[in-house]
């Protein structure tokens, strides 16, 4: 503390390093902004350094440092913006703003629960076995969590930290460099997991309507409901708002007509062909799906790398920290609550299928079944319950559509929130609103994108990439 004299903070600290880059670093990750602002105004309390057995190199070093974060103003002035545009806004009436549960908790619930529950987790259960489907869940969960426990540890700071997504939580904390780097593959991965969400739409379609499929039917499909997707994006968020509620019932009525499915299955409905293969909840089935059933083209990365994305959605509480009556309190405690309860129903569901058919059934190698969606088709008509005819296909079009809409909407204000920081050059023609506030620019970039990735055209080769 004799370094800095009486005005030390704890929080601020210079270490001597013979890379200045190195201490520019440091500086920006340990100190809070108004630190840093305080130390630019002061350099006298660095520059006091004892030279003693230092000598007058780290001196020099730490002056440049300084230097580098005085001129750096770009900064300052966008935290010195938020600050005053906070208190001359200020907070909306706390009556309308949410708790945990419907504020974090349901959103977050909504863009974990995907296609991949309805149209893959037979699919994965089938190759893993049951033993190695739970250690896929497991490893998944963990990574969660820790990711969870590192984000609540940056909303725990308040203050402005806390007012904004995950982008804006980092890039106030470690600094925008830091920032920018994982908004940009965050931004990434809401885009490809818009793109999953799509594909899985036209895939459901497909098995649906089988005249839907022809030559290059995933592309051309998938193309046309991105761009409709991103024309109503485009046209304002307002009716996806009023319609987040039906989503939401979409999504559980789904959820449910699967797990009363899978518990009074067989129904009895579909090919007599393929009924020999379902069980129903059993046992003997259950032990005889225990083991894994890999083939040449599947094994437990193939299968972690498909299910992984079941929890890529856990982010989406502090993207809406702004309407939280207590965001670090509320962040925490919803997302924890999500990813468990989401833990134990993924792993219901998995026992589920793997207790109900047979792996041959379940990987689609029985008679009459000769790709992804013929498995799909038999699935949903042997075992899945369906109140009246397409039910559950139209469940899973709507919530899969929903999400990828949902997905939409995020990517392009996070775009546009990295552009406006001036971090990158090349994102700056991204920065401006339209003359409604809405990101424009940012939006057209983000469609081109997922017009691009949407010509992959296979769930199986996207999943991956979203895992990443």
């Amino acid at each position: 503390s004799s370094h800095f004299g009486s005005s030390y903070s704890p929080g601020l600290a210079f270490l001597p390093c013979r890379f200045p880059a190195f201490d520019l670093v440091v500086i920006a990750a340990m100190a809070s902004p108004s630190q840093v602002r305080s130390a630019m105004e002061s350099p006298s309390q660095v520059q006091s350094v004892e030279s003693g057995s230092l000598g007058d190199e780290p001196q020099r070093l730490h002056s440049d440092s300084l230097q580098r974060l005085n001129s750096n103003s770009h900064v300052n002035s966008v935290l010195d913006q938020e600050s005053a545009q906070a208190q001359v806004e200020g907070k909306p009436s706390r009556a309308k703003k949410k708790g945990a549960f419907a504020g974090v908790f349901v959103p977050t619930c909504e863009n974990m629960w995907g296609v991949l529950i309805f149209l893959r987790f037979y699919y994965i259960v089938g190759h893993a076995g049951i033993f190695q489907t739970l250690c896929i869940v497991t490893l998944s969960f963990i990574v969660a969590l820790c990711t969870t426990a590192s984000m609540s540890s940056i909303a725990s700071s308040g203050g402005l930290v806390s007012a904004g997504g995950p982008y804006h939580m980092i890039s106030r904390t470690m600094g925008p460099v830091l920032g920018a780097s994982v908004g940009i593959m965050y931004w990434l991965a809401i885009t490809m997991l818009a793109v999953l969400e799509c594909l899985g739409a036209v895939e459901s379609l497909s098995m649906a309507v089988p005249a839907m499929q022809f030559p290059m039917h995933m592309q051309a499909l998938g193309s046309a409901f991105m761009a409709g997707l991103a024309l109503t994006v485009w046209g304002g968020i307002n009716i996806v708002t009023k319609l987040g509620v039906f989503f939401a019932l979409v999504v559980f009525y789904t959820l449910f007509s699967f797990y009363f499915g899978l518990i009074t299955a067989p129904h009895h409905v579909g090919d007599p062909l393929q009924e020999q293969w379902i069980t129903g909840l059993s046992t003997e089935t259950f032990w005889g799906n225990w083991a894994s059933h890999y083939d040449s083209e599947n094994n437990f990365g193939t299968a972690l790398a498909l299910f992984y994305p079941c929890f890529t959605g856990i982010l989406s509480g502090a993207n809406r920290a702004d309407v939280l009556k207590d965001p670090p309190k509320h962040i925490r405690q919803g997302t924890f609550a999500a990813i468990c309860f989401s833990f134990v129903m993924y792993v219901s569901l998995f026992i589920l299928w793997g207790s109900c058919a047979d792996y041959r059934f379940l990987q689609g190698k029985t008679e009459g079944i000769h790709d992804e969606v013929d498995l799909g088709r038999v699935v949903v008509a042997n075992i899945v319950w369906n109140p009246f005819p397409y039910s559950a296909f139209i469940g899973i079009i709507i919530a899969s559509l929903s999400q990828s809409l949902q997905c939409l909407i995020v990517a392009p204000r996070l775009l546009q929130q990295i552009a406006r920081d001036d971090i990158l050059e090349v994102l700056k023609p991204l920065a401006p609103l339209s003359s409604r506030g809405e990101p424009t620019r940012a939006l057209l970039f983000t469609y081109v994108v997922a017009a691009l990735l949407v010509l992959i055209g296979k769930l199986e080769l996207v999943a991956p990439l979203l895992a990443m």
